[in-house]
């Protein structure tokens, strides 16, 4: 019956996608070293066999069935590769496909991890498919399959939770921050570079629960930044001294097995302070009350809510209560992945911005030569009303008259141990300008050329038997003469 009146059919084709769309790729950019654990979204490496895959349904219709109707549509699968930082990383964790999470491995991912291991073999489909584009990219974490797109032409949004290096070092998930310093170093060049204070330092933020793990969007940074924003962060000094690098925590009261270091270096007085052109023994400056914060606020990344961004604050209450609320600016600590530490943080901030407000500028002679960054000394001053005040020591500089120029803030009330050393009397500088200067034994005149140093006459020296000598500069043993 059909046949003799003709059956009608009509076909629909959906528009077929030429090329594949890439979302997410970035000539030159830069391939992370993750620490700890954090949240990537990857950049695609590689592409091929874009294809489409042409499905047809028909249904019937009309009296009888006499008339059908085709619909045509496509969808695409494509073979890709998105690399994910700097191999070889423990492990990757979930993986946000669009709206949905998934825990690796799953087949729903599409995706197969490569942990960027010194050399990794290639992805073996495209050691079948393309043997001339078999890449192994040995020390390079990435993940690749062929994805199913669906009906459109370009990858899902790809989000992936990165298990990277040094988890040993801390909980397993974050690192301790000294092992992360030590670890920027090394990739600097400067492996060699021993901190003095650093297993102190490794103490305290274990004590103290300060992991961190590496900020989820990293952009090319020197390390001198990185390492100075940890140390903030964590609330240490970290400072060059006697050609050492050294680091100091900050925090004033114990913390699990960790105690700060409350032993004062000196107790300074009218006898060791050195008057300046105006005659004052110590510059004293305070902070502007509407300078004084009373409330820290810290931005951090929590893990526990997909690795978003959020907030919290600490207050001082009973200063609040005294002058009101006074909120600083939030502090980026997008090292920071937990509630609990962010607000340890925004305390610690909290007690130094309100207790910090009151800073001293004095000058000492040679003898403090020991003082550093951090060391806790107490000052004297009846013109400034300074009865012991402990400070702590911020900087330490050598003026042009070679005196030290030392800058420090106040410290809070509390329990410190008796000064530890005592130059009155006996350890005083003195030179006496009237001991007869000494016979020499041999004396050379060393000129260098010119090219190495200038217009230069240099003199050499033997003393007699038990005297040192000097030679540019620097003390030489001198060799044993006869009287």
């Amino acid at each position: 019956m059909g046949f003799l009146f003709g059956g009608k059919g009509t076909t629909t084709r959906a528009d077929k996608l030429g090329d594949f769309q890439i979302n997410s790729a970035s000539y030159g950019e830069v391939v992370p070293d993750i620490l700890g654990t954090t949240r990537v979204s990857g950049n695609v490496i590689y592409w091929d066999d874009f294809t489409a895959h042409e499905h047809k349904q028909t249904q019937r219709a009309g009296k009888g069935g006499g008339s059908k109707h085709t619909n045509i549509t496509y969808t695409y699968t494509v073979a890709a590769a998105i690399a994910l930082c700097e191999g070889p990383i423990q492990s990757v964790g979930k993986v946000w496909v669009d709206k949905e999470v998934f825990d690796y491995p799953n087949p729903n991912i599409q995706l197969t991890l490569f942990s960027g291991s010194l050399g990794q073999s290639p992805w073996p489909y495209v050691v079948g498919k393309h043997p001339e584009k078999a890449l192994p990219y040995s020390g390079l974490a990435y993940m690749a399959g062929v994805v199913d797109l669906g009906d459109r032409g370009s990858l899902p949004n790809y989000n992936f939770e990165v298990r990277g290096k040094l988890l040993n070092t801390g909980d397993g998930v974050d690192v301790n921050p000294a092992d992360y310093i030590l670890h920027v170093l090394k990739s600097a060049g400067m492996g060699d570079v021993q901190i003095d204070g650093i297993d102190n330092y490794r103490r305290y933020c274990a004590a103290a629960d300060l992991l961190i793990s590496s900020p989820p969007s990293m952009s090319a940074q020197k390390a001198q930044q990185i390492i100075n924003d940890i140390a903030d962060m964590t609330n240490a000094y970290l400072f060059w001294s006697n050609n050492k690098l050294k680091i100091v925590p900050l925090a004033d009261e114990a913390v699990g097995s960790w105690s700060p270091d409350k032993e004062i270096k000196y107790d300074l007085g009218i006898d060791d302070l050195i008057p300046g052109s105006d005659g004052q023994l110590v510059l004293y400056s305070r902070k502007d009350s509407s300078e004084c914060y009373n409330q820290a606020s810290v931005e951090f990344i929590n893990r526990a809510n997909s690795y978003e961004k959020e907030v919290v604050s600490f207050e001082v209450v009973a200063d609040v209560q005294r002058n009101g609320l006074r909120p600083a600016s939030v502090k980026t600590a997008h090292y920071l992945y937990s509630k609990k530490r962010a607000m340890y943080l925004a305390e610690q901030l909290a007690m130094k911005q309100l207790y910090a407000k009151n800073q001293y500028t004095f000058r000492l002679d040679w003898a403090f030569c020991r003082l550093e960054p951090g060391d806790l000394v107490t000052l004297t001053d009846e013109i400034c009303q300074l009865n012991k005040q402990v400070v702590v020591i911020t900087a330490v500089n050598e003026a042009n008259d070679g005196q030290l120029e030392i800058t420090a803030v106040g410290k809070p009330p509390g329990t410190y141990s008796p000064a530890k050393y005592d130059v009155h009397e006996n350890e005083r500088p003195f030179v006496d300008y009237n001991q007869p200067a000494l016979s020499i034994s041999k004396l050379s005149v060393i000129q260098p050329p010119g090219d190495i140093a200038g217009d230069e006459l240099l003199l050499a020296v033997t003393a007699p038997n038990g005297w040192g000598g000097l030679i540019y500069g620097y003390p030489i043993q001198a060799p044993p003469t006869s009287k």
